[in-house]
């Protein structure tokens, strides 16, 4: 194939299970890392996202070098024991080759095929990888207050469906819930992991949906944002007020991190504000705000009314979504 950033949708009309998503389903999206081979023998780096998006479609991004070129495409296929078969023909232009035949597969975590054209045969074969955070699982320092480690749900006003579900974790289960300490200015290391919900339209609310109020006012959307467009009520968006500068989502049933920086605003003896809060937000390890301003609170949040501290609310939006190692250092 040609150096190019090359975006292949493949829509396969498969039937998949009624219920939550199989280990195969997870399996068969996601990252894939690998190479391509073209006809002369030239080998080079490629990559690309998969996403599910139910009845047994699946759409492929396919990336090559520096271009951006996006190339969309229907297939037959079908999964038969945990195998996608992907089919079709691409024009690219006479700039990139010209037609592509394309028949590959998806199959024990590996995407692999062929591409026929005027030039000959490319190849590919990609593993499906995962990309972990780098402060995935980090300890938290000195002084910081630990607020779930996987033992306990005691420093919570809990809901009687949130459980420790194993895996360090626990579960959302029907309604919202708040630290009972309040925190104002502090680093906040949480980690969140959102269900594969392949029947749900991508990009839209439904996948996975949950958020991490910073003192009960400040939401951090949650969201099975992967590979989505950036906005502020998806994956990292400050809902309402900001916009995350790139996409850091890893697929969904794959633990992620947001490491928060919040200063508090600040209020005179009167209790008139002085200062604004100001955010920054780490996911994954790549800063997608940098010292944001905050006028004022997000919506949906223990209240609108701002104050210097607060508690740290994980929002129930009716989805299976999971949270581990959660705490908070206080930079005052």
């Amino acid at each position: 194939m040609k150096k190019t950033v090359l975006s292949l949708a493949l829509a396969l009309g498969l039937a998949m299970p009624a219920l939550a998503a199989s280990q195969v389903e997870i399996e068969l999206q996601g990252n894939f890392e690998g190479s391509a081979k073209s006809p002369s023998g030239e080998v080079m780096p490629l990559a690309a996202q998969i996403v599910a998006l139910g009845s047994g479609k699946h759409v492929a991004k396919i990336l090559v070098g520096d271009a951006k070129v996006e190339i969309e495409g229907r297939s037959r296929g079908k999964i038969e024991d945990g195998i996608i078969d992907y089919s079709g023909t691409i024009d690219l232009g006479n700039d990139l080759g010209g037609e592509y035949a394309i028949t590959a597969t998806v199959q024990n975590k590996v995407f692999s095929g062929e591409a026929k054209s005027a030039e000959g045969v490319h190849t590919f074969s990609l593993n499906r990888v995962q990309k972990p955070s780098p402060t995935l699982g980090q300890a938290p320092p000195e002084g910081a207050v630990v607020l779930m480690d996987g033992t306990s749900m005691d420093a919570w006003v809990v809901k009687p469906l949130w459980q420790l579900i194993g895996d360090g974790a626990m579960g959302m289960r029907r309604g919202s819930i708040t630290t009972k300490e309040e925190f104002g200015s502090a680093h906040y290391h949480v980690e969140f992991k959102t269900p594969l919900m392949p029947r749900e339209e991508p990009g839209s609310q439904g996948r996975g949906n949950s958020g991490v109020y910073v003192m009960g006012r400040y939401e951090v959307q949650v969201l099975d944002s992967f590979t989505d467009e950036v906005k502020d009520n998806r994956c990292g968006g400050i809902y309402q007020k900001a916009v995350p500068r790139v996409n850091a989502s890893l697929p969904p049933e794959e633990w992620q991190t947001y490491d928060i920086t919040m200063r508090a605003p600040e209020f005179d003896a009167s209790g008139n504000k002085t200062k604004d809060a100001v955010i920054t937000v780490v996911h994954n390890g790549i800063t997608i705000h940098d010292n944001v301003v905050l006028p004022s609170a997000t919506p949906g949040g223990v209240s609108g009314e701002e104050t210097a501290k607060g508690v740290l609310m994980l929002q129930d939006h009716g989805d299976d979504v999971n949270y581990r190692n959660v705490w908070v250092n206080p930079l005052d």
